[in-house]
């Protein structure tokens, strides 16, 4: 508890902080993010719901995580990104082939995400919409999970856990954007690599290779909000496939703030089959 505490303290400074000064950057969808540095910090506090996901000993994960990220851009087209996701909770179905407690009903719980783990992130800007007419930019990052997820024990003192949920990942791509009559067009093309991730790959592999690919239209402002509509993938196209659609609302509160909710739909394979999201954003 002291823990989120503190998270939710340092957010309440940070909003302070950016009633003061304006950050200088356009509003971006929840997921898919712009190759544009900008020119101001930034923090984000983000909540997602999820329902049956399979990893690799258990399945129909029904449950919740949240996320806390601050970035900083310096020397003109560099930003720094740190992502922390400080509380993951849900309940899943122990798998029926399992040699321990096949069938099973777990809680889970812990500060380690996902798949989403804690990363630290490099992004360089080569091109802007203004100069080229498109945006160009790379990133190259690196993680691990923060703390294991834990579950309870269907069997008291059998010691025997179903989740370790312990490992690495290395991250890299290109992100790139294009402005059109209808809205803001955006896409990220990357590449994640995760080692020793025990416990994950519904495909029982501990180091493997998976595509992580985004796209998304932020569109013109309908009133006060911008409609936004994405879609993810991450998987290998083989064990693991993760596709889901983002219909959502981005509410930009002046230039220091913005308000993103929606619905997250998944249209196949082993990720989540419906959940909701939402985050806030602050400048400053």
């Amino acid at each position: 508890m002291k823990k989120h505490s503190l998270i939710f303290a340092a957010g309440g400074c940070l909003l302070l902080a950016s009633m003061a000064v304006a950050g200088q950057r356009s509003p971006e969808p929840l997921k898919t993010l712009s190759p544009e540095t900008g020119t101001a910090m930034e923090f984000k506090l983000s909540y997602e719901s999820f329902s049956g996901v399979e990893l690799d000993e258990v399945e129909d994960f029904d449950g919740w995580t949240t996320m806390a990220e601050v970035s900083m851009p310096f020397m003109d087209r560099f930003r720094i990104r740190f992502s922390y996701p400080f509380n993951t909770e849900g309940d899943a179905t122990v798998k029926s082939d399992h040699y321990i407690m096949p069938g099973e009903s777990i809680d889970i719980d812990g500060n380690g995400g996902v798949f989403d783990f804690m990363t630290l992130t490099f992004e360089h800007q080569l091109q802007s919409v203004d100069d080229a007419g498109y945006g160009l930019a790379y990133y190259l990052g690196v993680g691990a999970v923060p703390e294991r997820l834990e579950t309870t024990l269907a069997r008291p003192g059998s010691g025997y856990d179903a989740i370790n949920h312990t490992g690495t990942v290395f991250l890299a791509g290109i992100r790139m954007d294009r402005r059109h009559g209808f809205g803001h067009g955006i896409a990220n093309l990357g590449l994640r690599y995760y080692g020793s991730s025990d416990d994950l790959n519904p495909g029982s592999s501990d180091q493997f290779i998976v595509a992580d690919l985004k796209a998304a239209i932020l569109f013109n402002p309908w009133g006060a909000v911008h409609p936004v509509l994405e879609l993810t993938y991450l998987g290998d196209f083989s064990d693991m496939n993760q596709l889901t659609l983002y219909p959502g609302l981005v509410l930009p509160l002046g230039k220091r703030i913005d308000l993103k909710a929606g619905a997250a739909i998944g249209l196949g394979g082993n990720g989540s089959e419906f959940g909701g999201h939402a985050q806030a954003v602050f400048r400053f």
